[in-house]
């Protein structure tokens, strides 16, 4: 019989570092934008396709193809997910030129691309909290919830990452299957 936990994420806040990438730099009809946030938690990640908002036929046929209109924004957007990595199961960090790799889970993988102004934040902010929770072997409860939340489909498009965090760290509990359980586990 397989062994199903619930669990409610701990809320407590600290230092936090918030920002979007842009991939293509804006420049055309459409671009992925990814906004980020480091927190007390990790690091969490959000990737929508987005394009520029031009008249009612642009707008129909950005809902057509699955973009649907921000409100208070001035583009369509299409969700691509998100993604979330806690402290304590992270096994690796590979800083480049303005880009971060960290991968943690079993299969977990997050690209942080950065600003000039702020890699250096970030990049302390990772080492910093990395040192200070190091890496938890076992399995945990905690990270499989996060692994569940990077699944939901339930989340508006053009909802800020920080308002999402905060909704799942206040939210109720979660069943947790053995299997995602598992994809927590480091080797």
């Amino acid at each position: 019989m397989a062994n199903n936990y619930f669990f409610r994420i701990p809320c407590m806040h600290m230092d936090e570092i918030i920002w979007t990438a842009e991939l293509p730099p804006e420049k055309g009809s459409w671009y992925t934008a990814v906004d980020y946030v480091i927190n007390d938690l990790g690091i969490f990640a959000k990737i929508e396709k987005r394009s520029k908002k031009s008249g009612t036929t642009a707008q129909l046929w950005g809902f057509r193809a699955g973009k649907n209109k921000v409100k208070g924004a001035d583009y369509l957007a299409q969700i691509q997910g998100r993604k979330a990595l806690l402290w304590q199961k992270i096994t690796e960090v590979i800083c480049g030129d303005q880009q971060i790799i960290v991968r943690g889970n079993r299969q977990t993988e997050i690209i942080l691309f950065c600003t000039p102004e702020n890699f250096s934040d970030v990049s302390d902010m990772i080492q910093r909290m990395t040192t200070s929770h190091p890496a938890e072997k076992g399995a945990s409860r905690e990270a499989a919830c996060w692994l569940c939340w990077e699944q939901d489909e339930d989340w508006e498009t053009g909802e800020s990452l920080d308002a999402m965090i905060e909704a799942e760290r206040n939210g109720g509990k979660r069943f947790i299957e053995d299997d995602i359980l598992e994809e927590t586990i480091l080797s």
